[in-house]
């Protein structure tokens, strides 16, 4: 499979409001990135013939009224299962590089609620763009990047530049450090620095900031600085196996996806390199650390 033929965004929908933001967003992402997109409907198995009758001819009507305005190429298709489970296999089986779900906080895309989305996004083996309604931005123009110096969370790093590229985004990059001693302070500042002349030198436009934060509820700081630089998208790590690095505690994962009011992208973290996967072209493709700026066990 070679990276161009990834090229659809996977979009699970209830016919709600908030699903309608969430093709709105995967059709602005599948513009610029030149992709599909397949609309998702999950259906229980006691589901009768003539209701999946009613919800193909909903989901037609949905994708035609939506390519139409878009030109985008938009299909559709019904699965029967756990909504929790379908989405992702569905990702899998029709080769998505990405999924775009909205959530409404505490209900959700077919019984997802609240932080039990978060259970999708780690089953899922591609991104996950979640969404609560249609930002009042148009474009991803300031992108916050939570890192806490692991290899998990540097994997964001190509992703957001190349979204900082095709949107013109500046990306706002916040290092949140929990101790007090200064020699672990100059040690982080030191690699954020080396982050940040990378991404300058990949060609996008960064700001970084440090905060000393010993005790702080890391979810908690990284919204609020999203919202005081008026951001539009949170790029984060989601942890699988139960992993969970330096920087991110159990739940500040989730509390991000549940609290953010602007769309949150989690990235899978893969620690496979394949160098035969290395296309600086293919969106998703794989970031190990080429500088050193990981901290060495």
């Amino acid at each position: 499979m070679t990276a161009s033929e990834r090229d659809i965004i996977l979009v699970p929908t209830d016919f709600t409001p908030v699903a309608d933001c969430a093709i709105d967003h995967a059709i602005e992402i599948a513009r610029l990135f030149d992709h599909k997109i397949c609309l998702l409907h999950v259906v229980g198995k006691k589901t009768s013939a003539s209701e999946k009758e009613k919800i193909k001819a909903r989901l037609e009507k949905v994708a035609r009224a939506n390519q139409m305005r878009s030109s985008i190429n938009i299909h559709y298709r019904i699965e029967e299962g756990s909504i929790f489970n379908q989405i992702s296999e569905t990702a899998s089986k029709i080769n998505a590089e990405f999924i775009v779900m909205g959530i409404h906080g505490k209900q959700g895309v077919q019984h997802i609620l609240g932080s039990y989305a978060y259970k999708v996004i780690c089953s899922a083996e591609v991104p996950v763009m979640v969404v609560k309604k249609k930002h009042h931005h148009v474009g991803y123009n300031k992108i916050v990047l939570p890192v806490d110096f692991t290899v998990e969370s540097t994997q964001k790093i190509n992703k957001a530049i190349k979204f900082a590229k095709y949107f013109s985004s500046v990306i706002h990059i916040i290092g949140i450090i929990r101790s007090k001693s200064s020699v672990y302070k100059i040690q982080k500042e030191a690699l954020l620095k080396n982050i940040t002349d990378y991404i300058e030198n990949a060609g996008a436009r960064v700001n970084a900031k440090v905060l000393i934060k010993p005790g702080a509820d890391v979810h908690d700081e990284v919204l609020d600085y999203a919202e005081s630089v008026d951001a539009d998208l949170i790029m984060i790590v989601a942890e699988k196996s139960g992993r969970f690095t330096e920087m991110f505690g159990k739940n500040d994962a989730e509390q991000i996806i549940d609290k953010a009011e602007m769309p949150v992208l989690t990235v899978v973290p893969n620690l496979e390199y394949d160098d035969e996967d290395d296309d600086d072209d293919f969106m998703l493709s794989s970031f190990i650390d080429p500088l050193g700026l990981i901290d060495k066990p």
